[in-house]
């Protein structure tokens, strides 16, 4: 049986949530705010490349946040009122810091709009399906390619740590890294979480270290999903207070 790569993040938060989901068959409730708010992101930084294409050489800051909040009106705007309150907010704020990045970059260039997109925006695949018979590990993989270089992307909606990545996102960007060099016979040495909260990028380097404890905790997920085993876990108060399946789990789960 193939492993999805989100089952990995899922697993790292508690086995126990993985054994409720695949084995028993609980479904947990859907966080639509966070699929909104990533396709808006994605769509955004698509809009603000066009942009940044076709401006001028004495365009200002000022009317750079103008165009980039106009595009945004227009992405949001197929949103309730409800969903769009939610998402809005760090948007506006990623629009902001946008026009100021794109303005500094226009002017040390000089003023070479399609230079200064191509070094704020390097090519993006978006959810590029990938499926590896061999290690029977599939999932939907984001990426840059910049100077022939692949480099994987997940797209957090929840705050980041106060240094590096969570270990959770660390694991899943591996296996993406992997996925993407047996799709593309290429080596991938560092990939990217996105923050978008905070607009944030954290680097993950795709060492021997991580590789190896990729597989382990495949193995480790097979366990639950293909043999049934039941996880045992140590209960943590504050994890299980933000667990969607909390009161499921309480119920049903075997512990």
């Amino acid at each position: 049986m193939s492993v999805a790569v989100s089952m990995i993040s899922e697993f790292m938060f508690c086995p126990l949530k993985l054994y409720l989901r695949e084995v028993l068959g609980v479904r947990e409730p859907m966080r639509p705010e966070a699929v909104h708010l990533r396709k808006a992101y994605l769509d955004f930084r698509a809009a603000a490349e066009s942009i940044t294409r076709k401006l001028e050489d004495d365009v200002g800051v000022d009317e750079l946040e103008s165009m980039l909040m106009e595009d945004l009106e227009r992405i949001l705007g197929d949103l309730n009122e409800g969903e769009r309150d939610l998402i809005a907010e760090p948007l506006v704020f990623e629009a902001r810091t946008m026009a100021l990045r794109i303005g500094r970059a226009m002017n040390i260039l000089g003023g070479q709009c399609d230079r200064v997109a191509s070094l704020l925006f390097p090519p993006l695949i978006r959810d590029y399906p990938i499926y590896d018979p061999s290690i029977e590990l599939h999932g939907r993989v984001s990426m840059e390619i910049s100077g022939g270089s692949y480099h994987p992307l997940k797209f957090r909606t929840s705050l980041p740590p106060a240094s590096g990545v969570w270990p959770s996102d660390s694991l899943e960007i591996t296996a993406q890294a992997i996925l993407v060099e047996r799709e593309f016979e290429t080596e991938v040495m560092v990939s990217f979480i996105d923050y978008i909260l905070p607009a944030e990028r954290r680097p993950v380097v795709i060492d021997y270290r991580r590789r190896e404890y990729l597989f382990d905790v495949l193995d480790d997920i097979r366990r639950i999903t293909e043999d049934g085993e039941v996880p045992s876990v140590d209960l943590n108060p504050s994890r299980c207070a933000g667990c969607s399946l909390a009161e499921v789990c309480s119920r049903e789960g075997p512990c």
